[in-house]
């Protein structure tokens, strides 16, 4: 991807968002900016974890000043979320912007981008799988064993087979719904976050 400062105009995202209200996931948004040659994804861009890391930041970077952009001009906002990147309508006497965001910190500075080493990037992914370990609440398990059509009781091996059974259904090649199948694979990564 290309590293400007100004690598992808506010219009095309905005555009991209207008045409999905109900939101894109990162992926989403990255495939859809590739297939109408907004950018360039390398072959291995998803699997090599500094160009994956690379992508994202730079990704996010844009998506901060587009709602920075958005808040000045009383044009809308983002909520920013890799599983979910959506514009929303200005509302006037809204915080907007949050002051005291370090997410938005983080990503607006590019620093952060270039003295990122691979080491660190390895050690920012161990400790988000930890944090897959900690117990997810009641409501997402539901939500997750729901989507998969099992009950609270379900085993890991019931969860296993539900997804691959409803995946094959739901995917892309097989006629399915990208969308539906990108939930499924939502849900068993709640229940059984290294699957």
């Amino acid at each position: 991807m290309s590293q400007s400062h100004d690598w992808l105009c506010s219009s095309v995202l905005v555009e991209l968002l207008r045409e999905h209200p109900e939101g894109l996931s990162e992926h989403a948004l990255l495939t859809r900016l590739q297939q109408r040659q907004y950018i360039h994804i390398d072959a291995d861009g998803f699997h090599d974890l500094v160009k994956l890391f690379r992508m994202h930041f730079l990704l996010f970077h844009r998506l901060y000043q587009l709602r920075d952009e958005l808040h000045a001009r009383k044009q809308g906002t983002l909520a920013i979320h890799t599983l979910c990147i959506r514009l929303l309508p200005y509302q006037t006497g809204s915080s907007g912007v949050e002051i005291e965001d370090p997410l938005r910190a983080y990503y607006l500075d590019l620093d952060q981008l270039r003295s990122t080493t691979e080491i660190e990037l390895e050690s920012m992914l161990s400790r988000f799988w930890s944090a897959l370990k900690t117990p997810i609440s009641s409501a997402d398990r539901q939500w997750a064993l729901s989507l998969l059509e099992l009950d609270e009781q379900a085993s890991d091996q019931q969860i296993k087979q539900s997804w691959r059974r409803l995946a094959m259904r739901h995917h892309p090649d097989r006629g399915g719904d990208e969308e539906q199948l990108k939930l499924l694979n939502q849900a068993v990564s709640l229940l059984l976050p290294r699957h």
